[in-house]
């Protein structure tokens, strides 16, 4: 297998301090940056990293890409909560809210999400691979190696199915990203049917069917005002786990429910959003591996107040950073930006940041032994960036 050799970066920001502390009560120092850095690696694995000055004698035969201490290299961006599938726009509904209709005024006339699931439902598979396709290169443009796909558009079991079997195509046309497919089935109550129903639909029919045809990993609900209750919840997600799926919640984003503590008890993977998350919340996930999903993005394009990430933070919790691409509520695929709003309004330092985008956002899908950091054995879905330290990839604003 061909072996690659990056040296003379200007750092090689390997993210080691942030491992051996779980993700947890960070310093800016745990990013583990190494001047003047070499990388080697296989197309699957990294094999060394170090100074270039102590790069091993059996790789100093093979070329080097040098990058002659002007560029700096970090592991592949992750971005680990996007609703990438869905047809139909939704400009004519921002222009409206931002001239002062409210969003639910816009639901009540069978806008907002209802507009997305009637384009999503009537698209085919090859309108929907087709459109995902194009917005999965541009986060890859933005430095993202791995990215978490949501069903949640199609709201019935055919669109939904259809959903997660474009993230399958996805995988197979863009080899060079990792796709992690999650069934959210219950993303909202859908049009003339009983909430009741539907959930046995998805119990009964959905999940057993996702697990036959192995077309999701995790399973995601929306608890909370409005949308699906705790009860509703638990049950969705217990059948999901029975089946050997993976959790997840959007949790505490519309009010508090304590739908975060919910996510702790039931050891989902991550609980997002937490807008309105409780200190009993905040408790509950410092104790816990659910690592809090925050989604900037979202707070900042409904002028919403942002997560308490200091809070969470200063607590333990582990917290990752994504960019929650979606047509109602954050239509962007730029994840350094979400970097950016984390600093500026959340007051995440720079290695809060770093871990939100690689390592904690790894934990959130399952991937901290293999994805998020630089080090051997990690995989080798590493970027050279165009910057000489990684810090510069939030300070450009939206670049």
């Amino acid at each position: 297998m061909a072996i690659s050799v990056f040296s003379h970066a200007s750092f090689v920001y390997t993210g080691e301090g942030i491992v051996n502390k779980e993700g947890r009560m960070l310093v800016p120092d745990d990013v583990s940056a190494i001047a003047d850095g070499a990388i080697v690696c296989d197309s699957d694995k990294i094999l060394w990293v170090g100074k270039t000055s102590e790069l091993p004698a059996k790789y100093k035969k093979v070329k080097a890409m040098k990058l002659k201490g002007k560029r700096a290299i970090m592991p592949g961006l992750i971005d680990s909560h996007t609703h990438l599938v869905f047809a139909g726009s939704r400009a004519h509904e921002f222009a409206r809210r931002c001239a002062g209709t409210t969003y639910q005024e816009i639901a009540n006339e069978g806008g907002g999400i209802l507009t997305t699931v009637k384009a999503t439902r009537e698209a085919s598979i090859e309108q929907l691979f087709e459109l995902a396709i194009k917005r999965a290169l541009i986060a890859y443009r933005h430095g993202v190696r791995t990215i978490e796909c949501k069903s949640g558009y199609g709201l019935d079991h055919e669109s939904e199915i259809k959903c997660l079997k474009v993230i399958e195509h996805l995988k197979k046309a863009i080899p060079q990203m990792t796709f992690v497919s999650t069934y959210l089935g219950a993303h909202a109550i859908p049009p003339n049917v009983k909430k009741a129903k539907y959930i046995d639909e998805m119990i009964h029919q959905t999940l057993p069917e996702i697990k036959k045809k192995n077309l999701a990993e995790f399973c995601d609900v929306f608890v909370d005002e409005g949308y699906y209750s705790h009860q509703d919840g638990e049950r969705i997600l217990r059948a999901a786990k029975k089946l050997g799926l993976k959790t997840k919640i959007h949790a505490d984003e519309m009010g508090n429910t304590e739908s975060a503590h919910l996510a702790a008890k039931l050891e989902a993977h991550s609980a997002d959003h937490l807008l309105k998350i409780s200190n009993k919340g905040i408790a509950a996930l410092a104790k816990a591996d659910t690592v809090a999903g925050l989604l900037p993005g979202t707070a900042f394009y409904l002028k919403e107040a942002y997560a308490p990430a200091r809070k969470m933070l200063d607590a333990g919790v582990r917290v990752a950073i994504a960019t929650d691409f979606n047509p109602g509520s954050c239509y962007s695929l730029n994840l350094p930006l979400m970097m950016n709003l984390s600093a500026l309004h959340m007051q995440m330092n720079s290695a809060e940041i770093f871990a939100g985008v690689t390592y904690s956002a790894a934990a959130s899908l399952g991937r901290e032994a293999t994805k998020g950091a630089l080090l051997p054995g990690f995989d080798s879905d590493f970027v050279v960036l165009p910057y000489d330290r990684f810090e510069e990839m939030y300070y450009r604003m939206g670049w």
